[in-house]
């Protein structure tokens, strides 16, 4: 079967994907295709660029929910954040060392400090925990990405702790 131009340029650009065409004679409608294969549902993940913002809000809003005495809104977003750097295990398996490093040797920490509402405690170990972050940020690299902590609250929640 003998392609469009534009279908072989698509081709060359994004080679794990399947371009389905249908002839011009043809007068059924294009379908989709009904699976897709692992090597294609792999190009389509994200990767960590587009998870890091969300883990980065989330871990903000942990520190002033703790330094407000927050502290169910702050082991809710560090629960939330565990489960996003989870998801970014399976959508990048080269980072799963680094990421379950992070996660028990520096959050898991932090988690501790929270079930205790120790607020100094608490503070030590997560302002650790944004240098070690960092540090993995160098190990791969992105020495050009640091992360700090925000010098304000988060204004889009109310921070006064309700229990």
């Amino acid at each position: 079967m003998m392609h469009s131009i534009e279908t072989r340029i698509a081709h060359r650009r994004f080679p794990c994907i399947h371009f389905v065409t249908v002839s011009e004679t043809s007068s059924e409608p294009a379908k989709n295709p009904e699976r897709l294969e692992v090597e294609e549902l792999t190009a389509l993940q994200p990767g960590l660029a587009r998870f890091m913002p969300e883990i980065g809000a989330r871990f903000w809003k942990c520190y002033y929910a703790a330094e407000a005495g927050n502290w169910p809104l702050a082991r809710w977003q560090l629960s939330e954040l565990r489960k996003l750097m989870r998801m970014c295990m399976v959508t990048r398996p080269k980072y799963i060392a680094d990421l379950q490093e992070w996660i028990a040797d520096d959050l898991e920490p932090i988690m501790q400090a929270i079930e205790a509402r120790d607020v100094e405690r608490f503070r030590r170990l997560y302002h650790e925990s944004v240098d070690a972050a960092n540090e993995f940020h160098r190990r791969w690299k992105k020495a050009f990405i640091v992360w700090k902590l925000p010098d304000a609250p988060p204004p889009d929640l109310d921070l006064t702790p309700r229990d």
